[in-house]
């Protein structure tokens, strides 16, 4: 029964983290399109240095 208390306990206090980040309109850790570009263009070095290796 404590175990029980203690998981409401928790999950009343991550529902309270969550409705201020949303209330905020900040979202940590969310990506830009910078990041997406960059991914892309490291995902393309990779590719194109693996084929010309390998040619």
């Amino acid at each position: 029964m404590e175990n029980d208390i203690a998981w409401q306990n928790e999950l009343g206090r991550r529902a309270r983290i969550y409705e201020d980040i949303e209330a905020g309109h900040r979202f940590e850790g969310t990506m830009t399109a910078l990041d997406y570009s960059g991914m892309t263009v490291l995902t393309l070095v990779l590719v194109l240095g693996s084929w010309f290796w390998g040619a």
